[in-house]
C-alpha cells in the first residue's frame, strides 16, 4: 500500500521556481504540509498563492534562506512553527550553475556560488534536518542530482558537473550510513528540463536559452515533480534509491535526438552574443 503523504511535513529547498515550485504543487495535491525555502520572498509568496488557489486547505510555511549560509539554515529549522517541526520528507532541490565557459575562464565567484549552493547547501540542510529523523527513525531525504553527475557533456560543464558528481557520492555514502535506520535516501537525476535554469545560467541570454531547448521536446518541471512524489509515496519498506528522468529524445547527457542541424554550433554562436 502506498505511503500516505497526507499531513506529512515536506521541506523543499529552491522552492520559488522551476522544479522546486512544481514539487511543492505536487505534494500539495497529496495534502502534505509544506515548508518552502528559497532566497526570493516575492517568488515564494507567488508559489504559495498559486498553491492555495487550487488547494486552499494546504498548510504552508515559507522562509527566506540562502542555503549557502549554514547559520540561516539552522535558524530557519529552529524557528519552524509548531506543526512543522517534525520533517518527514526533505527535498534537497536547490541548485545553480553559471555560464558555459571553459574551466579556465570560470570566475572564482561563480565557482564558489555553484559549489556552495549545490554541494555545501545540500550538506548543511541535511545536517539540520537529519537528527530529528534519526530520533523518530523515519523520513525521506531526496537529493536532486542530474544526469551531468554521471557524465559531463563538456560544453562548459566542469564545475556544475563536478558539483553533481559530488552529490552522487554524498547520497551513496549517506544511504550506507543510514542503512540501520528506516530513513530512505533517494537520488533523482533529471535530464533536459525546460525551466528558467538555462536562462539564469546563461546570464539572462533568452536567445541562447530558447535555442538550448530547440529541436526536441524537453521535460517540464511537473514531469520531475510527479516522480519525486511517487518515490516518497512508496511503502516504507520500498526505496527507489535512484531514478533517471529523461525526455524521450535523450539517452544520456551527450545523446540527444535533435531535429536542429549543427545544434552545438548554434548554441556556441548564440552563447557568445
Amino acid at each position: 500500500m502506498p505511503y500516505n503523504l497526507q499531513k506529512r511535513v515536506v521541506l523543499i529547498t529552491g522552492a520559488s521556481s522551476g522544479i522546486g515550485a512544481a514539487i511543492a504543487l505536487e505534494f500539495a495535491k497529496a495534502n502534505s504540509k509544506l515548508i518552502l525555502l528559497a532566497r526570493r520572498l516575492d517568488r515564494l509568496n507567488d508559489v504559495k498563492s498559486k498553491i492555495l488557489e487550487t488547494y486552499p486547505s494546504c498548510e504552508i510555511h515559507i522562509s527566506v534562506v540562502d542555503i549557502k549560509n549554514k547559520q540561516e539554515i539552522d535558524n530557519a529549522i529552529v524557528n519552524l512553527p509548531s506543526g512543522f517541526k517534525d520533517i518527514d520528507v526533505l527535498v534537497n532541490n536547490a541548485g545553480t550553475a553559471f555560464g558555459f565557459d571553459p574551466l579556465e575562464e570560470n570566475s572564482q565567484k561563480d565557482i564558489q556560488s555553484t559549489i556552495e549552493t549545490n554541494v555545501c547547501g545540500l550538506i548543511y540542510m541535511t545536517q539540520a534536518v537529519l537528527p530529528k529523523m534519526k530520533e523518530r527513525n523515519s523520513g525521506d531525504i531526496i537529493n536532486m542530482g542530474s544526469i551531468s553527475g554521471k557524465r559531463s557533456h563538456g560544453f562548459g560543464n566542469a564545475v556544475y558537473s563536478g558539483s553533481k558528481f559530488a552529490i552522487e557520492g554524498i547520497t551513496e555514502s549517506l544511504r550506507k550510513e543510514l542503512l540501520t535506520t528506516k530513513i530512505r535516501v533517494v537520488l533523482v537525476r533529471p535530464g533536459a528540463v525546460k525551466s528558467e535554469f538555462v536562462l539564469v545560467r546563461s546570464y539572462g541570454n533568452a536567445e541562447f536559452s530558447n535555442a538550448y531547448y530547440s529541436g526536441f521536446e524537453p521535460l517540464v518541471p511537473q514531469d520531475v515533480a510527479e516522480c519525486v512524489v511517487f518515490v516518497a509515496a512508496r511503502p516504507t519498506n520500498v526505496v527507489i534509491s535512484e531514478i533517471d528522468i529523461l525526455p524521450n529524445a535523450q539517452a544520456d547527457v551527450q545523446s540527444l535526438q535533435i531535429e536542429t542541424s549543427d545544434y552545438m554550433k548554434i548554441l556556441t554562436e548564440k552563447y557568445k552574443k
